[in-house]
C-alpha cells in the first residue's frame, strides 16, 4: 500500500493552457518496466511530493484528452487505478516480456486515434512546447523520433501513426525481437528530429532527462528547485 492519498485524473483541458487540442492524438505513459535499479514501482515515487505519474499526467493532459497509462501486469494497472482515480489503465498481455516495445504495441493496441505519442513514466520535466513540435510534425510520417548528434534516439518521447506501428510492431515481436530500434527500422517514413533544433523549446534538454535511481530523482529535484 501506499501512504500517501489518491490523486484525480487532471482536469486541466488543452484550450486552457495554450496548446492546441490534438484529437487525432492519444498520449500514452508507459508506468510498467521493471524498475529493478529503483528497488519500487517508479510510477508512484515522489517527486516535488506527487507521484512521478501524475506529474506524467499533467503534461499529458496538456496535449490531449485522450490519455491512456500501460502497466506490466494486471496488480500495477489495480495499482495505478486506485491511485489515479477515473484513469484509463491498460495491461500487457499476461506472461509477455517485460520491454518497452511490448508496451508500446499495448499502448498501439488500445489507441483509438490516427497518431500515438509515446511517453516514458520518469521524465517529469519534459517541455510540453517541445513535445507539440513533434506531434506538429507528424502527418505523412510513420514516427517522428528525437535523435542526438551522438545517433542517440528517443523512441519513448516520439509520434508513431498508431495502426502502422501497431502492425509492424508485432511483426517484430513475432521474431524475437523487442528493441525499440527494432521496430523503428521496421517504419516507413520516419523522421529524425536533431537536439539541435528541439533546444529552441527546451534549452538544456531536461525533457528527456530521466530516473533511474533514488539518486537520480533528488538530483533532478534540486534542479528543478534552481530552474524555479
Amino acid at each position: 500500500m501506499h501512504s500517501f492519498h489518491t490523486y484525480e485524473v487532471p482536469t486541466l483541458k488543452p484550450d486552457e493552457c495554450g496548446v492546441m487540442s490534438n484529437e487525432d492524438l492519444t498520449v500514452a505513459i508507459l508506468a510498467g518496466g521493471a524498475s529493478k535499479r529503483f528497488k519500487t514501482d517508479k510510477y508512484a515515487a515522489l517527486f516535488q511530493d506527487k507521484p512521478l505519474l501524475a506529474h506524467m499526467m499533467e503534461k499529458a493532459y496538456q496535449l490531449s484528452t485522450n490519455v491512456l497509462i500501460v502497466a506490466s501486469t494486471e496488480a500495477q494497472a489495480k495499482s495505478i487505478k486506485e491511485l489515479f482515480k477515473n484513469s484509463k489503465v491498460v495491461t500487457d498481455p499476461e506472461g509477455s516480456e517485460r520491454a518497452a516495445l511490448v508496451g508500446a504495441i499495448t499502448a498501439f493496441e488500445y489507441s483509438e486515434t490516427k497518431y500515438t505519442l509515446l511517453l516514458p513514466v520518469d521524465t517529469p520535466l519534459v517541455r510540453v512546447r517541445l513535445l507539440q513540435t513533434l506531434v506538429d510534425l507528424a502527418p505523412g510520417h510513420g514516427a517522428v523520433v528525437p535523435s542526438w548528434p551522438t545517433g542517440y534516439i528517443e523512441p519513448l518521447h516520439s509520434v508513431y501513426l498508431t495502426e502502422h506501428a501497431y502492425s509492424n510492431g508485432l511483426r517484430v515481436v513475432e521474431k524475437g525481437r523487442h528493441r525499440m530500434k527494432n521496430l523503428l527500422d521496421s517504419l516507413t517514413n520516419v523522421m529524425y528530429v536533431s537536439t539541435l533544433v528541439l533546444q529552441e523549446m527546451d534549452p538544456s534538454l531536461v525533457s528527456f532527462e530521466n530516473i533511474n535511481t533514488i539518486g537520480d530523482l533528488r538530483r533532478l529535484e534540486k534542479k528543478s528547485l534552481k530552474r524555479n
